[in-house]
Formats: structure tokens, sequence, C-alpha cells
């Protein structure tokens, strides 16, 4: 039969339509079981195979693209489609399988088929979904798999979500679809559970999957449709079942202390995911641990910065815009971490950066401690290349499904954390000091693991070679026994030949005969009396002796005896370890961080990083910035810096920053990169002119020279303060010269940045966002030298995306993304708008860009960024006191123009839009006529911004708003006056 074919084509593929009483006694008890897991492909083992039935086995064979054949299933019932795979290859088909979004069952033979009597006794010993699994070949070493629980009440929702392999546990709650999207999007969970009130839905909703007839089963049509949706029963999520399974589970006696007291949608979604996870991982025989999870921790999305999706997608974070790959992300630029713990925490830092000062202010400590010692780096990362990944070996340990190997493994990394205590013992930082000592219980066990297992013990645990001689009598007794019989085997044929005379004759071994002595029919009648014949084959009689078959059962038995008797101490180890899974956990968590920190450090140092001051004020002042990942992919030297300057500081804001020449400060250590001489003359004069710019503003003298040497130091609670009396000596490392950055109430609020097209715009753009973004990581920064307030989040609108699936064009995405900032936006945020109103009408769009830049300027004074074609824009800081024009300077030659790449004050005139195609390589002829006709243009158009008489009538004044420009006592006047028939 064709894998491509339809279960409606192939006969009895669903056995809803059978008799099953009619079906063989195997069949029955595979539909049985099949029954109660009907959201999952049910792979029933039959020998050395697991092979799958009916619609499973048309489904597998169509995925895994294997050969669909057929079974009997019955006398009056006839074949039914079958495939299979080997029992040995499992794991590698499941986790096909599992990547595709479909759940697998695996049901195993639990009983010897040698002692059963009738139909081997099986049982589903495992449920694979996408979200449950622990197998480490199932599972993305440096990225979460996180399993989410989602409850909806009308306008409000409850989130839930653990990721299993490591035994993180949180939930949350909230009100409207917009946030709960949001933080899907962020997560980006393997799977998704949905309660619905239609038990006959239950089932697995795939990514891209119809999901026609889920209306009015309560499933919402706006949830993201890139996620695997577990559809599940409302009666696991109810309120009370929640609470009491949460209280069990983690052996409280209220819900207060875990912040779900008031929460109850999210105490009934993380009730329901424990729910679940009982359901997906049964108990057995020998194993009744439940899946190690940490204590559930709840928070408020506004805890963090918020990143939306787009701005997550177009700053690239995690993944490119172009591809969806890791690499020309920021997470591929700064991720040098030595551990798999150590880069899953790196990923969630940049999906997750931090509100809270003291916060980032500790992380920005610890990297000056590592900047400031050489020594202490290298120790750290030697230490940390050794160790293996402690969370998710911990959790397959909790779980009981680590093997042998894994347990050494875990040992190993157990046995640095002595020395590693010993390495950060002089750290001053929390992060240091939280592992300067090591739980007892953690040494005892390490030691336990090596002192019980052998240094590399075989892959399957009841197979024996696990345990060392010495650490059980019974088991050193057995194997005295074993051996003494083993070597009595292996000298039988040498005595054999010398007593018959015959010396072809050998020993051997089948699984069916067990061991025989071997000889050729030509010498059969050599063989003495006690040989007793057991086989006849074309060349040779297969013999055995009365003695021979006692050793036999001796040695078989004491094999499995042995084997037996080892897989119960290995199970004892696994049941040790897991019990400790939750301490190895906090203990992976902060070399976590420290692999983190450490990468910090080493890329400050690399690549001339530096301490940013971070404060409460509106303040963004980057000296001589550059795009983190961008320069990366360039050779040293070729990449451009940039500043900037946003914040206007408005009466009783200035409470929360710092002030004199702490707020142009770069704490701690400032790398300098060595810039070729041509390039760097070239950008000194840029800088002159953007500090000439902003002292004209600037009514004060400038700033006294700075100091950078600053170090951080801790307060009795472990976070980082800053003591200038902790300032290093003049010749130290990290006193590097300063660049001054002006302060004060004149930094914009809203640049209009103009300048050609592929002059860096947009490049500029993400950089002062990713900056931002690194700052509230706790990293340091690529600049010379930052001074950055805080934000609630960062906004981007970059590029140019449609969603055909929903009918929206470019353009109406381009508005709803805007629509979504404006309402959003604080002046806390730093939004960063390219091209807006590109994607209508010249005059449509031009209208939209300037009331939106009006708004951000005006009524939210968000810190913005405004980068446009729309040369009519600059007309705006003649207007509002918060705007200022920025260009990308260009130099023009006769026959081409040369990008500088340099952001200076002053608005463009021109975008060389032409110039940007005669390089795209339009034909020489269409740029001929293009010019043509923008000579005849330029002649005959003129768009002009009426509003600047308004500003010419007095002095400018602070920031007016919209409505207060439009109620002005002057008389009405156009605000655009297209082609000059205005005054």
């Amino acid at each position: 039969m064709s894998a491509s074919a339809t279960p409606r084509e192939i006969p009895n593929a669903d056995y809803r339509l059978l008799n099953r009483d009619q079906l063989t006694p195997m069949m029955q008890h595979y539909v049985s079981v099949k029954e109660q897991h009907p959201q999952a492909l049910l792979l029933y083992r039959v020998g050395d195979f697991f092979e799958t039935f009916f619609q499973d086995a048309c489904t597998i064979a169509e995925v895994l693209e294997l050969v669909l054949t057929s079974k009997e299933g019955g006398k009056d019932i006839g074949r039914v489609p079958m495939a299979g795979v080997p029992h040995h290859a499992i794991e590698r088909y499941a986790a096909q399988l599992v990547e595709k979004g479909y759940a697998v069952a695996l049901c195993d033979q639990t009983q010897d088929a040698a002692e059963a009597q009738g139909l081997v006794r099986r049982e589903v010993t495992r449920i694979l979904t996408p979200g449950t699994v622990l197998e480490e070949g199932m599972l993305a070493a440096r990225k979460n798999n996180f399993l989410a629980a989602i409850v909806l009440e009308r306008r409000h929702w409850g989130l839930a979500y653990a990721d299993i392999s490591t035994g993180e546990f949180w939930a949350t709650q909230g009100e409207e679809p917009e946030p709960l999207v949001q933080e899907l999007l962020r997560l980006s969970p393997s799977e998704v559970l949905v309660p619905v009130n239609a038990l006959d839905l239950v089932g697995l909703l795939r990514p891209g999957e119809s999901r026609s007839h889920l209306k009015g089963r309560d499933f919402p049509d706006w949830l993201p449709g890139q996620f695997c949706y577990a559809l599940r029963p409302q009666s696991r999520f109810g309120l009370a079942e929640a609470r009491q399974r949460l209280l069990d589970r983690f052996r409280l006696r209220s819900l207060e202390g875990v912040g779900c007291d008031r929460r109850p949608l999210a105490a009934r979604a993380a009730g329901g995911l424990l729910t679940y996870l009982t359901e997906t991982h049964p108990s057995s025989e020998d194993q009744t641990r439940e899946i190690p999870l940490q204590l559930l921790k709840t928070y408020e999305i506004t805890d963090y910065l918020i990143l939306d999706y787009q701005t997550r997608r177009n700053l690239e974070i995690v993944q490119t815009v172009r591809d969806g790959t890791l690499t020309g992300s920021l997470l591929w630029a700064l991720d040098r971490t030595v551990t798999a713990m150590g880069g899953r925490a790196l990923r969630r830092w940049l999906l997750q950066p931090l509100l809270d000062l003291d916060g980032i202010r500790a992380r920005q400590g610890a990297i000056g401690e590592l900047i400031d010692q050489p020594d202490l780096r290298q120790d750290l990362q030697r230490l940390l290349r050794e160790m293996y990944d402690l969370e998710r070996l911990a959790g397959r340990a909790g779980a009981g499904t680590a093997n042998a190997r894994d347990l050494v493994a875990l040992a190993d990394s157990l046995g640095r954390l002595p020395e590693l205590a010993q390495v950060v013992g002089g750290g001053r930082s929390p992060y240091f000091r939280v592992l300067q000592q090591v739980p007892p219980a953690l040494e005892q066990l390490g030691d336990r693991l090596r002192s019980h297992l052998v240094d590399e013990p075989p892959l399957s645990v009841t197979e024996g070679g696990l345990v060392r001689d010495g650490v059980n009598h019974a088991l050193d007794t057995m194997r005295q026994q074993s051996a003494g019989d083993r070597d009595w085997l292996a000298n039988l044929e040498a005595i054999e030949r010398q007593r018959t005379g015959i010396n072809t004759l050998k020993v051997g071994y089948n699984k069916t005969f067990g061991y025989f002595i071997g000889v050729s029919r030509a010498k059969a009648d050599l063989v003495p009396e006690d040989y007793i014949r057991k086989q006849t084959l074309v060349n040779e009689e297969r013999y055995i002796t009365p003695e021979l078959k006692e050793r036999e059962a001796r040695i078989l038995s004491a094999r499995e005896d042995l084997n037996r008797l080892e897989y119960e101490i290995f199970c004892e180890l696994r049941s040790a370890t897991g019990e400790l899974a939750n301490q190895i956990r906090k203990v992976a968590l902060a070399v976590a961080a420290i692999d983190v920190l450490t990468n910090f450090a080493e890329l400050a140092i690399a690549r001339g990083y530096c301490r940013p001051v971070i404060d409460r004020g509106r303040t963004i002042e980057i000296r001589q910035g550059r795009h983190p990942v961008v320069e990366q992919s360039l050779p040293e030297g070729f990449f451009v810096p940039n500043s900037t300057q946003l914040g206007y500081e408005r009466s009783g804001d200035r409470a929360g920053s710092q002030s004199g020449a702490l707020v142009a400060a770069s704490l701690g250590a400032s790398i300098d990169l060595s810039i070729d001489v041509s390039i760097n003359t070239r950008l000194d004069s840029g800088d002159r002119d953007f500090d000439q710019h902003f002292d004209q503003l600037s009514d004060r003298p400038k700033n006294p020279p700075l100091r950078s040497d600053l170090n951080p130091a801790l307060d009795s609670a472990g976070h980082a303060t800053f003591d200038p009396s902790l300032a290093p000596s003049p010749g130290s490392s990290t006193n590097q010269p300063q660049a001054d950055l002006p302060d004060g109430p004149h930094l914009p609020d809203l640049v209009v940045l103009t300048g050609p097209n592929a002059s860096g715009k947009s490049c500029y753009l993400r950089q002062v966002g990713l900056i931002q973004l690194m700052a509230q990581v706790g990293s340091y920064v690529p600049a010379q030298a930052a001074h950055l307030g805080i934000c609630d989040r960062i906004f981007t609108r970059v590029g140019a995306v449609d969603d055909l699936a929903t009918g929206q064009s470019t353009f109406m995405v381009e508005m709803n993304e805007t629509a979504n900032i404006l309402n959003h936006a604080t002046d806390r945020s730093l939004v960063l708008l390219d091209e807006i109103g590109r994607g209508t009408a010249t005059f449509d769009g031009l209208a939209i860009a300037w009331s939106v830049a009006e708004y951000l300027a005006s009524e939210l004074r968000a810190r913005s960024i405004f980068a446009t074609h729309y040369h009519e824009l600059n007309e705006l800081a003649t207007l509002l006191d918060n705007v200022a024009n920025y260009q990308v300077a260009v130099k023009e030659l006769p026959d081409r123009i040369v990008f500088l790449h340099q952001v200076q004050p002053g608005g463009a005139d021109r975008s060389y839009g032409i110039e940007a195609a005669r390089l795209a390589g339009l034909p020489p002829s269409t740029i001929a006529r293009a010019r043509e006709i923008m000579a005849q243009i330029e002649k005959h158009s003129k768009i002009a911004v009426g509003l600047r008489k308004t500003a010419q009538t007095g002095p400018r004044t602070h920031s007016k708003t919209a409505n207060e420009l439009n109620s002005a006592s002057e008389p009405p006047i156009a605000q655009l006056d297209i082609f000059g028939n205005g005054s």
C-alpha cells in the first residue's frame, strides 16, 4: 500500500467502524489503549518492534516516510493497516513525530514473553508531547522547552508555564488578550494547554491546522497559530481541584506564599498543568516519583522591560528577520557562554530585561569584578567548560529517566563545585557569594555517585556493568561465583579438544539453544558417549553435556541476578539524586548566571564595551555607540560609531537621575578599540560637530573633565552602589580617559532622522534600541560612554511586511503597529520608527507621518527617533522645543555619492533614491529617465510647510501640544501648502 494514501482509501483504517468482538485479542487491547489516549499516536511493542495500526499507522507512515503494510486483524475482519519501527530506534522516530507537533504514547511490554500465559502484559509507560519531553535527544541544549497552560474568563486570563527539563515553574494573570498573546510569543512554548467545553474535541491541534471545528467551543481565534495546542477538558482546570493539587504538590497550607491566593486564574492554569504532567508521566511499578518542579513563582508582566513581538523581531534579538535563524541575531553576537545552562539563561535575560535598578547594578558590579581580575575570569571559564547541564541532569534523575552516564556526568559536575567555591571566594558580588559555599548534601552525593558507579558505564541500565567492585557484598560474591563459571567455560574448549582428540572442536552459544559443543560431521564418530546431540546442521553436529548444561543454567541465572541487583543499586542512586534535584537546580542557576556574567566581561574586554550609568531619569546619552551585531560582522575598525542624546527633562524629572560629573561618567572600565587612524580622524570630526550642536542649545558651559574610574561597591543587601573612594589609582588599567557628555533639559524627546536610502538609518535605530536593551539586561554596552534612564517599554516599527493570511496589506500592518505604539507608549518608553506612511499616497503618508511625530513629541513625550524620507518633518523642530533634526551624512562626487554613515545635526533635503536604484542595478536608461523626471518635479512642484510662519512670530515655546498649536490666536494657516499656492 502507498504511504501517501489517505485513510478513506485504505480498508479497515478506522477501527470505530469495525466490530470489536471480531478483532484478535491483541488488536482488541490495542484499541482499548488507543481510546484511553485519543490525542496521541499509539506505538505498541510487539517483539523487537513498536507497531501501530489503523489511522495511526497511516499517519506515521506518511510523516516518517515508512512503508505502510498490513497485519491480520481477525478472521472476519481481514487485514488492517500497520507500520512499525525497531524498538532500539524508537527515540529517534518519536523525536521526529514530536518535532512535527504530534503526541506519542509508548505502550511497552511489562512482562517477559517467556513467562506470559496468553497475551503479554503491556502498559503505556510514557507519553511524549512537544512540551513534556525529557530525553536529551529531543531537546535543544541552549533553549528552554516550555509547556504553557492558559485559562480564559471573559476579558481576564491566567497563564502558567513550566520547563520540566529544568524545573522552572511560573504563573501570572492579566486582562485583555494582547498581553497574553505577547507573553506567549515571548515564551515560544512547545505546547499550550487550552480547556475546551467538548470532550469529543480533546486532542492536539498542530501548528497551522484549521480551527474551523473549534468555533463556539471556548477556543479563542486570536491565539497565535504557530503553536501546538493541547485541547483539554474544562474539568481539569477547576479552581478547587487546582488549589488542592498545588497545595499537595508543594506541601503548602496556603497559596498566599506563592502569590496565587488572589490570582485564581493563574492558580487554575498552574493546577491544570500539573494534572497534565501526571497524565503524561504515569507511574510504574519501580518508579513513582513526580516530575521535579521548583516552587511555583508568580510575576507581573510589568515587572520587566516589555518587548512586544514586533520589537523582538525588528531588533532581531534571538533570530533574524530574513530567515529566522540564530546567526546574525543579538543572541548570536553575544553568546560566548560555555555551558548549556548559561546559554539558556542568556536567552532568558535578553528576552526579559530588568526594570529593577538594584538588579541591573548588581550584574554590572559582578562584570566589573571579572574585568578587573583576569585570573578569575580564566579560572571560571576553565571550570565551567568542565561542567555538564546540571539543570537537566537533575530533572531526568528526579523523573526517573536518567541513565548511569547521566549520573556520572552529574557527579563530575558536582565534584567541580568545591574548586569553584574556592575560585570565587574573594568575590564581593552577590552572584559570587551564593557559590562560595557548597551544600554538604551535594558534596556527599557527588562522592557517593563517583564511588559507586564505574567511570564509563554502558548506555543500558538493565544489562549490568554499572557498579564498581566493593560497593555491595552480595554483588561481589555473585560476581566471584559467576567469574569461576566463566573461567570454566573459557577453558572447556581446550579441555575437550585434548580429551577427544578433535582439534576442530569448538564451544559456542546462541539464544535459541544456549551453550553447545560443535563438531564437524566428518568427525562426529569420535565424540565421547557422554555427549548428547542437540542440533544437526549441514556440516556440523552440536552437542551438550550434563555438566555444560548445569554450568549454563548457573551462568545465565547468575547473569540475571547480577543485572537485577546492579539495577536496584542504580535505582537507589538515581532516587537519592532525584530527592536533591531542587538543590542541584539552585546551584545550577547560580552557575548559569556566573557563566553569563563572565561572558559579558569577556565581550566588554574584547570589543571595547563600556559600563553605562543607569538611573531612573529620562536621559538617553550614548557616546560613539555601535551596533553589536553589525560591528561583529565587519572587519575591525570598519564600523562607524555614532552618538545619541534623548530625554527632554521637565520640572521634577531630574530627581531620579544622577547629576554633575556622575551623569556623563561611564562607571567602570572603558576598553579602547584599535581603529584605523584615517577612520578615527573622520569620526572625531563628526563627533565635534555633535558636541557643538548641543553646546549651542545649552546656556551653560561644558562639563569639566569627568572621571570614568569609579568602581561599584556592595551594600549590606548585596546590591551594587557607587563609592568614589574605591576608584583605582591613575595607573590602573580601568582609568581610561572618558569623553564628556552634556546633560540637562535641552536633550530632545524626538529626533527626526533623515538621509539617503541604505545610508544606515535603520541600523542606527536598532543600535540605540539594542544598547538600551543590553544596559537593562545588566551588560556593558558597545559605546565609548553611556548614560541611560530606565525604559518601561521599547517599541520599534521597522521594515515592510504584510500578513496575507489575515488579509492585511503592508500598509495596514504598518498602521496597526503604529497604533499599538501610540496607544501604549509612555514618556518612559523608547520609540524607534522607520518610514511611517510610506505604504500609501505621498500626501497621505506625509500627513500621517507628521501627525504621528507630533503626537509622540507633544502628547506622549516619549523618547523617540523617527527616521523618514519626508524631509518636511524637519519643520517640527521649529515648532516644538523637544524636537531636533539629524541626518546621515553623505559625500557627493560628480558621478556618485559616498555614504559616510555619520549621524550629524541638521536635516537632509535629498534622499538619493535614484542613486540607490543605480547601485541596485537598474538599467542605465531607466536611471537617466528617472533623473529627467526628478528635475521636472523639483522645478514645478513644491511642498511648503506653512506652520513655519507660526514659529517665526516669536521665541520658541516649551513643547506645545498639537491642541495648543491649533488653538493659537493667529489666523489658521493650512499646514501643507501644496505647489506653492499659499503665502
